[in-house]
């Protein structure tokens, strides 16, 4: 309709155009013409108005992830992975040789100190321990016969000393009568030295009965040791085969949960071949791996963090394992609350090892916003637009970035991902 007016108003101009005009109407013309360009002006700006307004970039609210930047602890991490196991697990092993003749506990079920767990067939070891018995009794045997041995030789080897010593006796007194005789004139010298002669060979006749006693004593006696140390070695044999055997009936000696136990009734089992596994599921730990680019970041005594559910158990790095295997460092973390409802025996979870603390930071909630660029572009609410700011980040964690610069506490900050406007100052918010 203003189009058409003003086609109307040029129409006439052009018509009157050859028809003399006062000054007044020419006043007035130019005053129309003032007043329509000026209507003009204003639609155009109006409509530029209207058209921006509809060109103008906006999104939902309700599509946007927002975090007000606050004040509070900033825990800078690095992710890993773990396995919640229980603290203290262990294994019996079969005491004897033997056969697995009854199971009494099934896997997955709880038992008590020195309930029986397993009954084993122990008839070979039985067997071993009874054969042991018999050597013993024959060694002791042999001591006794040793021992029998011994008097009989030291009692004959005494009399032959006894009866060398009598023999010297008359021997030294026949020497002493040829000396006589010899004094006399009634013996020669010759009969004087085969007399000493035979005295000298009487004495080491002696000497030598004396030097067979001690050597059959010295004998004896070596031969007594070792068969007593023979007899100890086998008594330490029969002890310990009678202890296995006391034990054979397989026994938890603390309170827990049967993880695995065999169950192969019949089975034949060697010595110290394992039976059962048995888990205090009255504390955990946590089997933690990270890979081997964070190696440096894993000390031992440091913090992590266990998450489950969505709640954070805290504890302490333990036991780090020094050579990488496939790519990762594995090391173990010891809970500050070992004892939390929340755990369970083989259940993953997420762990993040701390390297750096702050108690007073500014931070906002970690998001998609945030390419990991020291400097970036993030768009803050105000009012009904979200306005374009540089900003300098510091430490991160999965949960929170650290502001350095470019936001002020108290500020709402678009975490959500907002590649598609990095380009824009401004964004209308609806």
């Amino acid at each position: 309709m203003f189009l058409a007016f003003l086609l109307e108003y040029w129409v006439q101009i052009i018509v009157n155009m050859d028809r003399e005009i006062s000054s007044k109407e020419q006043a007035w013309r130019r005053t129309r013409i003032y007043i329509v360009v000026t209507i003009v002006v204003m639609a155009i700006v109006f409509g530029f108005i209207q058209f921006k307004s509809i060109v103008e970039p906006a999104v939902k609210l309700s599509t946007l992830t927002t975090s007000i930047a606050e004040a509070g602890r900033m825990e800078a991490t690095v992710p890993a992975s773990g396995v919640i196991t229980p603290e203290y697990e262990f294994s019996i092993s079969s005491p004897v040789n033997a056969k697995i003749e009854q199971v009494l506990f099934n896997a997955g079920e709880k038992v008590l100190p020195g309930q029986s767990i397993l009954r084993l067939n122990k008839e070979a070891s039985l067997l071993a321990f009874e054969k042991l018995n018999e050597e013993q009794h024959v060694n002791r045997n042999k001591i006794n016969q040793l021992s029998l041995g011994l008097e009989k030789s030291l009692d004959e080897l005494k009399t032959q000393y006894a009866i060398k010593q009598m023999k010297i006796s008359s021997l030294e007194t026949a020497l002493e009568h040829e000396q006589s005789l010899l004094a006399i004139g009634g013996s020669t010298d010759e009969n004087v030295k085969q007399a000493r002669l035979t005295l000298n060979v009487a004495k080491l006749e002696l000497q030598q009965i004396k030097n067979q006693m001690d050597n059959q004593k010295a004998t004896m006696q070596a031969d007594l040791k070792s068969l007593g140390y023979e007899i100890n070695i086998r008594e330490k044999d029969i002890k310990g085969i009678s202890d296995k055997l006391k034990n054979a009936s397989i026994s938890s000696p603390r309170d827990g949960v049967i993880t695995w136990v065999n169950s192969k009734i019949g089975s034949e089992i060697s010595e110290g071949e394992e039976l059962v596994r048995i888990a205090d599921l009255s504390s955990f730990k946590v089997e933690a791996s990270i890979s081997d680019t964070y190696a440096d970041q894993v000390k031992s005594g440091g913090a992590a963090l266990v998450r489950i559910d969505k709640t954070d158990l805290r504890g302490t790095i333990s036991n780090v394992q020094p050579a990488v295997e496939d790519g990762t460092v594995k090391f173990a973390i010891n809970l500050s609350n070992k004892s939390s409802k929340l755990l369970r025996a083989n259940l993953k979870a997420d762990v993040f090892v701390v390297t750096s603390y702050k108690e007073h930071a500014l931070r906002v909630k970690n998001g998609a916003a945030f390419t990991g660029s020291e400097e970036q572009k993030v768009f803050v609410v105000e009012g009904d637009h979200a306005l374009s700011r540089k900003v300098k980040v510091g430490e991160s964690s999965t949960d929170y970035i650290e502001i350095l610069s470019g936001i002020k506490a108290g500020e709402k900050v678009i975490i959500s991902e907002m590649q598609d406007f990095i380009h824009l100052d401004k964004i209308k918010i609806k």
